[in-house]
């Protein structure tokens, strides 16, 4: 489980919880072992699910070439990425964009000690800090932001109760509750459809911060409460995919799946054009029938098999923004 703190709401609405990693990843995070990533599934040269792409290449090259769709990276000159796990996907770029001045940002201790050894010999700082407290001018800086796979982990509420999206903010007191009203009032937010939800208000406010802070390129990746499997891939991939973020449980702490399309008011509100599309935009499976025979087979097999499902289904989950300030 996470670390929960429970608020009480006044005028007689239920309590929500609030989930938040920051303990678990200041001092308890020990490795990523339990989170295996995109990236880092793709990390090994030999590591089977390669050989199921359309392109057999490390996660971050692929990125790398899919945002030179958008934007110029030859002239990008400051990068900074938050949260950067064992810091492999910075290493991609850099070995792609040698001019590049690069950031580390990291809550994790050991992820930031990891990431010091993955990148040495690069030009490449370092700061261990939570990004929810960092000043906005120091995201100011840079021309391009990076969160890959984790704004999941960034604070969430759980359980709020719908009918708050209809209190007076002049009769709210409770500082949390403002604040989720202001973000539905501001952005024009879809309401709910369920009486309970979940909300990614970590995951908004960071997107906030960094428009707000004129970042002229921003990056985003993570699991998605939105994403659809295409038709082909229908009978294969099961995604629970409601629309309301679903809690992920992993060791030591949840996290929670995001809703992409309250990301996209944010930015297109502060000036941004957005895209947004499933990572299997850039790493294209290869639908041959001995893949779709795998997936029929839900894996049971063999390991290998197991991991191929897995990662096929998480080309769909995971969803990606990149935002260009217009």
């Amino acid at each position: 489980m996470g670390s929960f703190a429970r608020t009480g709401a006044s005028g007689g609405i239920p309590v929500y919880q609030c989930n938040s990693t920051e303990e678990y990843h200041k001092g308890k995070l020990g490795s990523l072992g339990w989170e295996l990533t995109v990236c880092n599934t793709l990390h090994p040269p030999d590591t089977p699910v390669r050989k199921f792409l359309v392109r057999s290449d490390s996660y971050g090259y692929l990125l790398h070439d899919h945002l030179k769709r958008f934007f110029p990276l030859e002239k990008i000159e400051k990068v900074i990425e938050i949260g950067g796990g064992y810091g492999y996907l910075m290493k991609d770029l850099l070995d792609r964009c040698g001019h590049f001045k690069a950031c580390m940002l990291d809550i994790s201790p050991v992820l930031l000690e990891k990431q010091k050894e993955t990148l040495k010999g690069y030009d490449v700082s370092y700061r261990l800090e939570d990004a929810m407290e960092t000043e906005p001018e120091v995201f100011g800086q840079y021309n391009l932001a990076v969160l890959n796979e984790n704004l999941g982990d960034f604070p969430a509420l759980v359980g709020l109760d719908s009918r708050v999206l209809a209190r007076d903010p002049s009769t709210v007191h409770d500082p949390v509750i403002k604040k989720v009203l202001r973000f539905f009032e501001t952005y024009g937010l879809d309401r709910p459809a369920v009486e309970h939800f979940n909300l990614n208000i970590g995951a908004m406010e960071m997107t906030e911060k960094l428009c707000l802070a004129g970042v002229p390129h921003i990056f985003i990746g993570e699991h998605s409460c939105e994403a659809k499997a295409p038709p082909a891939l229908g009978p294969y991939i099961n995604l629970m995919s409601d629309g309301n973020p679903r809690r992920i449980t992993l060791k030591g702490h949840d996290e929670y799946t995001i809703k992409f399309s309250y990301l996209q008011k944010i930015a297109g509100y502060h000036g941004y054009e957005t895209v947004r599309g499933p990572f299997a935009d850039y790493l294209v499976p290869n639908l041959t029938e001995h893949l779709k025979a795998v997936l029929a087979s839900r894996g049971l097999y063999s390991d290998n098999e197991e991991a191929v499902c897995h990662f096929i289904s998480d080309l769909y989950e995971y969803e990606y923004l990149v935002l260009v300030k217009k």
